[in-house]
Parts: C-alpha cells; structure tokens; sequence
C-alpha cells in the first residue's frame, strides 16, 4: 500500500478530501494532513510519502518548493497539484517537478481525482516491479560473477595447467590475468564470528563485502584476480610485469584497502603475502600452502600485512612452566583479581610466543588448563561447570592465533573469577551467612525479602539494612544476579526456552525476567543463548 499526505491552507479542502476520496480502496494510506507546506515538511521529512496532493499557494512555503525539497530527498515521489493558478509558469514548474497531475479547484471533482490517484498509484506499482526485477539481475549476475572467480580458484588449486591453457580458461570467464608473474595474497578476516555478531550479518555476507571493497580500492591501480575462498579467506592474485617495481606499489594498496575495510565494516583483516610464482604450478603451490597450513598463521598479530613463511615450531616442553601458571591464575580466580589476572594471561601468552610452540599444543594447554580450573570450581560450588568440556574443545580449536586465544581466555577466566564471587561468603554475620547459603541452594524458588527474614526470625527492614550494610548490596539484588547466572548457564547448557528458565528461576512474569536479564548482559536471552 502506497502511503499519502494532503497539504492546503484551505481547512474546508483538506476534510472533504480526506473523507470524500476512497483512500484505502485505492491502495493508499493517506498519512497526514497539514496546511502549509513548512508544516509538511518539517513533520513528514523523516519518512517521506510515495504521493503528495497540494495546493500551490501557501505562506512561508509554497506547494512547488515543498515538492522540490521533498524531491531532493525521494526522486520517485509522485504529486498531484490541486490550485487556483492557470497561468503558464505553474504548470511549466509542476513539470518540471514530476507532477502527475495538475487540477483546478474550480473544475475538482472527487472522479477526476480518484482517476489521477488511480493512474499514479499504477504507475508507481509498474516503477517498483521494474526496479524490483532489476535488482533481482543484479544480484544473480553478481552471485554468477562470483561463482565463476570461485569456480576458476579452485581450478587454479586442484588442476594441472600450462600457463597459455590457464590464461585461456580465465579469458573464457571474463578474467583478464596475462602476465610475466603474479604475487599471491591471502585476506583473512579477522575473527569472523565475532563480526558477524557484532554487525547482525552472516558470515558469508561479510566475507562478500570484504571482497568488494578491497576489489574496489585494488583495481583502481592494479591488474589482479580476485575470489573469496571460504566465509573468512579471500585470494588475491596480482599481475606484474616489473615485480621488483609493484612490489611497493602493492604493499601501499594493500593497507589502503584494508583502512576501507575497517571503515566502511568496523572489522579488521590480515593481509598476507605469498612467494612470486611465474607459472600456474608454482601459484597452486603457493596458495595450497597459505590455506591448508593455517598453523603458520598462528602467531600473526591480527589487522597486519605478513609475509607468509613456514615456521619451525618448537620441540620443548610447554608444560615445564605449568604448575607455576595454573598457581598464579587459580590465586587470581579465587581472588578475583581481574588486572592481575589479565597480567599473568599476557606473560604466559608473550612466553608461548618467544617459544613458538605448535598451535595444537598451545590450544590443549589451554584446555587443560580450563578443564582443571574447572573442576576446581565445580567441587568448591557444587554447580555444574561452567561449559561443557566438547563445547570447550570445539571453541577453542576454532580459534585461528594466539592473540584470539589470548582475549577469549582472559573473557572466560574472567567470567569463571566472577561466578566464584558471587558465590563467596564474606559476611561474618551468620544472619547474613544463612541467608546467602539458603539463597544458592534454593535459587530456583521464589525468594521474598519478608519470606527470607521470617525465615531468620528479624525484622523485614533491619534485615534489609544489615544485609545491605555486610554485602554492600540489596538482598534482591543478591537474589536476582544469583537467578542470572544460574539462567545463563541453562541457556548455555539446557536446550530450555527462555518462558521455562523464567518459570523455572521462579520469576511470575516472563518480560520481568527478561527486562532483568538484558539490563545485566546488555542483550535479551534468547539474543545470549544465539551468541554461546
């Protein structure tokens, strides 16, 4: 349904129109009525209508300049003018403005109207098919496109050519990449699930944006060949004739193309160069090594240009400093001492990085390491664990370099030192001591603060104002961030919905819950739930 406003000085016009015209049998939504054209635009700019009818002659601003402001914002805006002018000039600048239909007020009836609306309302319709099914081209040519960069990537990867056959073959598909030598170049997004989360777009959408822009910015100086290889990893191929000459050239586009990145996507990519190849063979060669031996990767800082080499990894033993590592961050958990925390993690991360020990061994360090931390946790709470050991494995054998496993693992540690301390007792008072005993263990009732200090035999208020006075918190509060983390963990851990956690944490009212919940985490439930 296309929607409308009515603009006349004339108070009499506007309600016979507004009442007399079969608006909703005409497919129109008619949005407002005003009665000058500031008026109308000051209060429908925001979201302008697909149609005007409008009187010319109004203070301030007349019908004509109303439309041309409302024109420069909407092109496809249709106008019908109703007016008590004949003369020439209107009618000259009604043209002008795309005007559908120009109607003395003197000869108005509501058929000529309800026609001109009709035919307009028509010709809108017909406008945004066409533009429909152009857009529809657009993308499958463009998806088509694609297909065939992909298509010819992987025949680059996985077929033997001579180098005339092979330029041939990209010829044939539109690819132009005759050259004396070519330098290969892996785009890697940086961590792409978290991009994906924090821009609300699949990774996959990302990943065809990414090419885009960097495709954009690169042949502005460059002949190159480019394709998306998987949801986080483009190839780049460059075309040189004077590779001793481009080399410099290329680095500069490079970081420019990876500053339009960031700017128009808000993430960060790394950039990493292969060996020059002359021929198809030593490309496949090149490109096979850059994207199956992802462990030469590990240790690149994230949002870099990287020459790509293999590294020869470490034969010590990375867990000749582990009794001393778990001691500092178990002390660090249970004291819930973040800074320090974060000190120690980047210590032992700088040492791993000195050592270049195998990525594999760092990650089932890393795993041991939680998995103890773990069952620390679980035998000092009685609470189940934090995550499951295969979602832990799964994480963390997803993450693609050390600096990523660096932040997570601070996240997570964080997180764990968190969940201790909600469940620390420091009270000396034992009121408040059975109080916080009887909350962690009953933490799916419903729990009152009148209910908790009948329980104790105290007054409702003196409770309050002990409990405040020995936690420096409300015992609600305590109550509710207790409820918080045992729903977290169900969402993480259940397969319950988010109306069953509610009902099972004792909450009465769902959007209570709710409400609390995303004041606490920042996002709704089911939006956690979705992130873990």
């Amino acid at each position: 349904m296309l929607t409308a406003i009515l603009v006349d000085d004339d108070y009499p016009v506007i309600r016979y129109l507004s009442q007399a015209v079969s608006w909703s049998e005409l497919g129109i939504e008619l949005t407002g009525c005003y009665y000058s054209g500031l008026e109308a635009w000051e209060k429908a700019r925001q979201n302008p209508p697909d149609l005007i009818i409008t009187d010319i002659g109004m203070p301030k601003m007349n019908g004509l300049e109303m439309l041309e402001k409302f024109r420069a914002m909407k092109p496809g805006i249709r106008a019908i003018i109703l007016s008590c002018h004949n003369e020439f000039k209107y009618a000259q600048q009604a043209l002008k403005l795309n005007v559908g239909e120009y109607i003395l007020k003197e000869s108005l009836n509501i058929e000529q109207l309800e026609h001109a609306l009709r035919t307009l309302v028509k010709e809108v319709g017909l406008n945004r098919q066409q533009h429909t099914e152009m857009q529809v081209y657009k993308q499958k040519q463009s998806q088509n496109r694609a297909a065939l960069k992909e298509k010819f990537l992987k025949d680059t990867l996985y077929q033997s050519w001579d180098k005339v056959a092979w330029i041939e073959q990209a010829r044939s598909n539109g690819i132009m990449i005759h050259a004396k030598t070519y330098i290969p170049m892996l785009i890697v997004i940086d961590r792409p699930e978290e991009a994906s989360r924090v821009r609300r777009m699949s990774e996959y959408t990302i990943s065809f944006a990414v090419e885009n822009i960097m495709q954009e910015v690169l042949e502005a100086d460059h002949s190159l060949f480019i394709s998306r290889y998987s949801h986080k990893e483009i190839v780049i191929l460059f075309c040189s004739d004077q590779s001793s000459r481009d080399h410099q050239a290329i680095y500069h586009s490079i970081q420019n193309a990876a500053s339009a990145v960031q700017k128009y996507l808000k993430l960060s990519v790394s950039c990493i160069f292969g060996t020059e190849a002359r021929s198809p063979e030593e490309i496949r060669g090149t490109l096979q090594r850059m994207l199956k031996e992802k462990i030469h990767r590990f240790y690149f800082p994230a949002a870099g240009i990287h020459r790509f080499e293999e590294i020869c990894f470490s034969r010590d033993d990375i867990y000749a400093e582990y009794g001393s590592v778990y001691a500092v961050i178990n002390d660090d958990i249970a004291l819930n001492r973040e800074p320090e925390l974060r000190v120690h993690v980047k210590e032992w991360r700088e040492w791993v990085a000195s050592q270049k020990f195998h990525p594999n061994e760092v990650k089932e360090c890393v795993l041991r390491l939680l998995m103890d931390l773990q069952m620390k946790t679980k035998q000092l709470l009685q609470s189940p664990l934090p995550m499951a050991e295969e979602k832990l494995f799964n994480v963390v054998s997803d993450i693609d370099t050390l600096e990523h496993l660096e932040d997570w693992l601070v996240q997570y540690l964080e997180e764990l030192a968190r969940k201790i301390s909600i469940f620390s007792i420091k009270s000396k008072r034992s009121e408040v001591i059975k109080a916080q005993q009887f909350v962690i263990s009953h933490v799916t009732e419903k729990i009152t603060l009148e209910d908790m200090a009948g329980r104790l035999n105290l007054n409702a208020s003196y409770f309050s104002r002990l409990f405040k006075r020995e936690t420096n918190q409300n015992f609600i509060e305590y109550v509710n961030m207790l409820k918080l983390q045992k729903a977290k963990e169900l969402l993480n851990q259940s397969g319950k919905t988010v109306e069953e956690i509610s009902e099972y944490l004792g909450y009465a009212n769902k959007s209570y819950f709710i409400k609390l919940f995303k004041r606490e985490m920042g996002m709704r439930p089911s939006e956690y739930a979705a992130w873990h």
